[in-house]
This record gives structure tokens, sequence and C-alpha cells, in this order.
């Protein structure tokens, strides 16, 4: 659910992740987890695992799960939490290169809102999917739900505005985003390109109510899930300047107004793909 490459700072803590800012990532998986089917006999590669909450949740119930995530903070969260579970540091934009891994032994291949992570440098895109497919059995799946075109577009936009009004070109403020939001066709050309048969795919929109923790809610996203736009800005100052806007931009449009709940727009991308036989 997270990805870190290896050559930036690990800004993953598994409590702000999955307790006070995005809880919510790993609870609202049942339509994934049934387009997924585990079965008794299934061995799955969890790309993406995070701090490991939906990995551990399917473990009893497959023969074999291995979960990988570039994030060393969470492997390590995931490690304590569920030390029956194989869980892996390995930076999943160069899948293809884990020999111990992409060597034709499972007969599924899982993610859950991390591909819009790993996928977003577009030089290393195909790696990650040609390391799924060459992870994969023949006749094998790949699973997937993440982000599509447009999702959490109220916050990315809000985001870019106040890096703008900090004096940061807008190009330099696009450019810092952390994340691949493609349309449905984008990702099955991609998928498709590797080899794989597309069997199907949706793009749903998802109101996603957030936290009301301290450290949580609007505010917590945007210093988590935000913070390689952040980083642009020099000083701490300046940055807490920017969040600030951010909130109260997106106060007027995520606000729920019978019980002041705040909902963020997540737009979701399941699809399901295959290795030939």
């Amino acid at each position: 659910m997270t990805s870190t490459p290896s050559n930036k700072t690990d800004i993953w803590s598994a409590d702000a992740y999955g307790t006070t800012v995005a809880p919510f990532v790993a609870a609202l998986t049942n339509k994934i987890v049934a387009w997924l089917e585990p079965q008794p006999q299934d061995e799955i590669l969890d790309v993406g695992c995070g701090e490991g909450v939906l990995t551990a949740k399917i473990a009893p119930h497959v023969k074999r799960i291995v979960g990988v995530d570039a994030s060393p903070n969470m492997i390590e969260s995931f490690n304590k939490t569920f030390p029956g579970v194989d869980a892996r540091v390995v930076d999943c934009r160069h899948l293809d290169k884990d020999q111990s891994l992409c060597n034709a032994s499972f007969n599924k291949v899982f993610s859950n809102a991390a591909l819009h992570w790993i996928l977003r440098d577009e030089n290393t895109r195909t790696n990650a999917i040609k390391g799924c497919f060459d992870a994969l059995k023949p006749g094998g799946l790949l699973v997937s739900e993440s982000g599509a075109l447009g999702n959490v577009a109220e916050v990315h936009a809000a985001i870019i505005g106040a890096l703008v009004h900090q004096g940061i070109p807008v190009e330099a403020a696009r450019n810092a985003s952390p994340w691949w939001f493609p349309s449905l066709d984008a990702m099955k050309n991609l998928v498709e390109s590797q080899g794989f048969k597309w069997l199907k795919g949706e793009v749903e929109l998802r109101q996603t109510e957030l936290t009301n923790n301290e450290g949580g809610g609007i505010e917590g996203w945007v210093r988590l899930f935000g913070a390689d736009f952040l980083s642009l800005l020099a000083t701490e100052g300046q940055r807490e300047v920017a969040v600030r806007e951010v909130v109260q931009v997106l106060e007027g449009v995520g606000r729920r107004q019978h019980d002041g709940a705040f909902t963020v727009n997540y737009i979701r991308l399941r699809f399901v793909a295959q290795k030939s036989p």
C-alpha cells in the first residue's frame, strides 16, 4: 500500500498510515478481495503490502502469501505485528530484478492502493508490471486496485495551488506528484504490453470519510501523502502555510453538511489480468 524508492527518505509510519490517517485503506477492500477470491491452494505475492493488515487478513485463507514493500519502516512494523507472515523490503519499481520472487512460483499477484505509487516513474513502469508477470505461474492472475484518473483531484489541485502561491513554478509543483493515476485504458495498455490478457476492469467513485483523529483528517492526509509536494518548500514555516491553505480551501468542498464528517473523492481502478496458461 506504500512505495518508498531506496534513494528517498522513508516517510512512512505504520501508526500514522494505518491508525491516524488512513485505516480505511485496508478496511475498504471487500470488492477487490472478492475479485482476488483467495483459495486454500493459492500462493500470493502482495505488491505494496504496507504494514500488512490486509495481507495478514488474507493469510489464513491461502497456502502462502508474501508481502513486499519499499518502506523499511512498514516492513519492520509488519514483521513485529504479524511475525508468521513472510514480509520483505523490495523496491517494487524494480520488481523484475528480484529473482527470488520473479520465478513463476505464485498463482496470484495482488496489489491494493499501491500501484499508483509504484508506477509513478515512467522509466520503471514496465519493470514493475513485468515483475508481476514473471512472478506468476502460467495461467496466474494479477489482481489490483489503485487510484484512477481524477483520484483525489480536489486535494491534488489544492496542494499544487498552495505551492504556486509559495512561489513554486506550476510545472515543478505538478512534477512533484508522487502518484500516477491512469485511465482504465492506459492501465489496460500497460498491462497488456507486458504479456497479460486483460480479463476485466472498472473505475468507481468511492467517496471516502477521513478520520477525525488528532493528527488525522485532511490535515494529516496532506502531511503524509503530500510529503513529496511539501518537500519543495524550503522552510517549515512555508510548509505550514501551505498545509493551512489546503485545509482551508478544501473545507468548503469535503465537509458533509449533515454530520460534519470530511470526505475525499477517491476514484478506484480495479482490474484482473491473466498470464497465458
